[in-house]
């Protein structure tokens, strides 16, 4: 209890003198007086720190910095930008993906699940092309649960050829219907419809797939 205090304490002093220093703008006043009452409510060191713009850990930094993307989501195939603001991931935030050093990787924050933070991440396959992914992270932002929900394939058939392609759409629920179909090189012929899945997140933040109601 005496770090918290005295970590309230140093906070609020500091916005203090932040608010001295900016008494020539406008609404600074009103700015960090909703901040100090804010401060005031925290529970931790670490909420007050977060709450001051204060960040121990970098990679938290890089996480808060993203741009929070309301639901529902409808798929947008390869065109990423009408999604929503994707950010490039910076090389040293990619393991906390999967991924290598190397990878070209795109991230867009999504609301929390049972208080879970859920991310969409672009995996640039090539330049123009994407493939989507949801993951679900604890809160040292460490991967819990990943799903595929977009791709395209090249596929060859005995009497075809062409792609199967992943199409999803999100609920505000968080209802994850996926959809694969084929799509022949002929474009005369219409899609066929491969499969169609949907799944939930629970409460662990696992992706848990469900029974579609026809």
């Amino acid at each position: 209890m005496n770090i918290l205090r005295n970590g309230v304490i140093f906070c609020i002093c500091m916005l203090a003198v932040l608010l001295l220093s900016c008494k020539g703008r406008k609404h600074d006043a009103a700015y960090y007086m909703e901040m100090v009452d804010s401060i005031r409510k925290a529970e931790t060191v670490k909420d007050i720190q977060q709450k001051a713009g204060i960040y121990d850990n970098p990679v938290d930094a890089w996480f808060d910095t993203l741009a929070i993307h309301t639901l529902p989501i409808q798929s947008a195939g390869s065109n990423l930008w009408q999604i929503g603001h994707f950010v490039s991931v910076p090389m040293t935030i990619n393991e906390y993906f999967g991924y290598p050093v190397s990878a070209h990787l795109k991230a867009l924050a999504l609301p929390k699940a049972y208080r879970r933070p859920v991310f969409m991440v672009a995996e640039m396959v090539d330049s123009i092309t994407p493939r989507l992914y949801l993951y679900t992270m604890d809160s040292r932002h460490q991967p819990i649960d990943q799903l595929c929900i977009y791709e395209q394939k090249d596929e060859d058939r005995e009497d075809d050829f062409g792609q199967t392609a992943m199409e999803y759409y999100i609920t505000s629920q968080y209802e994850i219907t996926l959809i694969i179909y084929y799509q022949s090189h002929d474009r005369e012929r219409k899609p066929e419809l491969v499969n169609s899945r949907r799944f939930i997140i629970n409460r662990d933040g696992m992706f848990e797939e469900t029974i579609i109601e026809l």
